[in-house]
């Protein structure tokens, strides 16, 4: 028996709290850059030194996305490393068993998915989650004329959570179509190897059939996550929307731009959000599938050493004609 490894382990602990505390640094650099923007339109006929403010916060602010993404991919190969690892070892003790093609997938199709499970879901997932929840915060508990503008960005974080449910059911059914098609092209494809013609032809029938169900159950799941962009942008447009109205309710307008750029980094926030979640939701699948196979017990040795006995026990020249032959197929 053996497990996944775990997400937060060794290292990844540490570089997780060092993505935490960027995605909050960029929190504060979108607020100051706000109240700059605000500084400088108030008073055009000096805007030298909060242009040279905004641009150093720009700066920092591009800086902090880059240590995000480096950052990122560093937790993200360490996973995969120690995944591709435990699935290795898990080939070895499974030697002799047959059926490669389960293995092969792991090691060669999962090990992306994995990776975008802890980068692009988890890592990314974590980093907007934090940035746009610090920046709401600050809005929040110190700009009450612009709170109102955070109800449609928390309807549209709700409606992102109820769609997830649909779209992993979406993932997984691709999925499975995609692991049949898979096994189908491995048996015809080592059928065609071993120079053994089909009955009922070489399959291109089949193999239509099940291209074509993928392909509807893909366009499928992209319904899926298009809706959960749709309904991101659709909150961010609101929120600037719902400012907007205020403004010209209120005759403030000349103080809009940076409220604006606040609201507007929120729902950059919210958007890369259902992005992520859609990465995790179909890693978090692979790893499920990854979890089932490092769990599964070893029985080919038991079964090898069975057939030795039972091949013992029978006479010379009595063994049926029927009887199959296993081969053993190294994977490389």
């Amino acid at each position: 028996m053996s497990a996944a490894p775990a997400l937060l382990a060794g290292r990844r602990r540490r570089l997780a709290a060092l993505l935490a505390a960027v995605a909050l640094g960029e929190a504060l650099l979108a607020v100051l850059f706000a109240g700059t923007l605000d500084r400088m339109l108030a008073a055009p006929s000096d805007p030298v030194l909060p242009a040279l403010a905004a641009g150093g916060l720009a700066l920092l602010a591009s800086l902090a996305l880059l240590a995000q993404r480096w950052i990122g991919e560093d937790f993200a190969q360490s996973f995969v490393i120690d995944c591709r690892e435990a699935l290795f070892r898990a080939v070895t003790r499974h030697a002799g068993e047959g059926r490669d093609s389960r293995w092969l997938t792991g090691l060669i199709n999962d090990m992306a998915a994995l990776r975008n499970y802890a980068l692009r879901g988890t890592v990314r997932l974590w980093t907007s989650m934090i940035s746009a929840g610090g920046a709401g915060l600050w809005v929040l508990l110190t700009m009450p004329a612009q709170r109102i503008a955070l109800l449609p960005l928390l309807l549209g974080a709700l409606a992102l959570a109820l769609l997830a449910s649909p779209l992993a059911q979406a993932i997984g059914e691709q999925r499975s179509q995609r692991g049949r098609l898979n096994r189908f092209l491995v048996r015809r494809v080592r059928a065609e190897m071993a120079g053994k013609r089909p009955a009922k032809g070489r399959g291109f029938r089949t193999l239509g059939n099940l291209s074509g169900d993928l392909g509807t159950l893909s366009v499928h799941r992209a319904r899926w996550a298009g809706a959960l962009d749709a309904v991101a942008t659709l909150a961010g447009l609101a929120a600037a929307l719902t400012l907007g109205i205020k403004a010209v309710s209120t005759g403030a307008g000349t103080a809009l731009a940076g409220d604006l750029m606040l609201v507007a980094f929120i729902a950059a926030r919210l958007l890369e959000t259902a992005r992520a979640l859609h990465a995790r939701i179909g890693g978090g699948i692979a790893l499920e599938r990854l979890e089932r196979k490092l769990s599964r017990p070893v029985r080919g040795r038991g079964r090898g050493r069975g057939r030795e006995r039972a091949s013992r026990s029978k006479p010379v020249g009595k063994r049926a004609a029927s009887e199959p032959t296993k081969i053993k197929e190294s994977i490389s």
